[in-house]
């Protein structure tokens, strides 16, 4: 099955971008295969079909993510110290690869299909709950938040980025958010990996699969360069993880058919954040 959004966002995503139950597992490769059957079976396959959307056919989905700190480390540091209240700052990009292009494809970039902006998210968690706030800025744009790659809060605000009025609360917790700051944000790390989405047709429960982790520090130039942010223009590699990450994020409790399909995977709730492994890979556990 295939859940569609017909504009960006929909309903259903504005209910699980909202303040949620999110878990996290951590799932050996041999296990896979078993647990996205229980997984098709009763969820739908998510893609995103609005506004810019790729329509071709058989994608393989992608995210590209940057993670701010500080340069104490200000965030790494209190993520490691209360594992169940933090705060994130991060960008993501989203991008396709189509391997059925392979052949007709003359540069490698033929078989990848991006969306021409960047979204900054602001992710506040306490226990096992998240809320979120986001604000997407078209990539033409997005040199004009950094001064010597540090952020600039009131550039958000720019009438030059063309931000609408659906975009005021994350516009508005983003910026105060970096404002209080006692210390400016910078780029720390990257994380790239292949995402596996099924979601509930009303946006009650949402399970992603994270496929190929694999952390980076961040290029001079990952602000001006055009192309989009896929695996091969992110530089040496620092750090993988072999195990796959499932995240489920929900508004109730856990379904008993998704219990009975995590047991036969053999995974239970971790602590598990995609930012502390990419920032301890790219400058140590310190």
């Amino acid at each position: 099955m295939l859940s569609v959004e017909e504009s960006a966002p929909s309903s259903a995503d504005e209910r699980i971008t909202a303040e949620r139950q999110e878990l996290k597992y951590l799932l050996r490769g041999d296990r896979l295969g078993v647990f996205l059957a229980d997984l098709e079976r009763r969820l739908s396959s998510h893609r995103y079909l609005g506004e810019g959307a790729n329509r071709l056919p058989d994608p393989h989905h992608y995210v590209t993510t940057i993670y701010f700190d500080t340069p104490s480390r200000k965030h790494y540091r209190a993520a490691i110290s209360n594992v169940e209240a933090n705060v994130k700052f991060r960008a993501k990009e989203y991008y396709d690869l189509h391997p059925s292009l392979t052949e007709l494809a003359t540069e490698p970039e033929h078989i990848v299909r991006y969306q021409p902006w960047l979204w900054f998210e602001l992710k506040r968690k306490h226990n096992d709950r998240t809320a979120k706030q986001r604000l997407r800025v078209p990539k033409r744009g997005v040199p004009s938040l950094f001064t010597s790659g540090r952020v600039v809060p009131d550039a958000f605000a720019a009438p030059e980025l063309g931000l609408d009025d659906s975009t005021w609360s994350g516009l508005e917790a983003i910026v105060g958010y970096c404002r209080e700051l006692d210390e400016p944000l910078e780029p720390s790390c990257l994380v790239n990996y292949r995402r596996l989405p099924f979601q509930a047709d009303d946006g009650s429960l949402r399970v992603t699969i994270d496929l190929g982790l694999a952390f980076y520090a961040p290029e001079p130039d990952l602000w001006t360069r055009p192309r989009p942010l896929v695996r091969n223009e992110l530089g040496p590699v620092r750090g993988e993880l072999e195990e796959a990450v499932i995240e489920v994020k929900q508004h109730s409790a856990t379904p008993s058919w998704l219990s009975r399909a995590l047991d036969r995977a053999c995974v239970a709730p971790i602590s598990f954040s995609k930012f502390v492994a990419a920032s301890g890979a790219v400058h140590g556990a310190s």
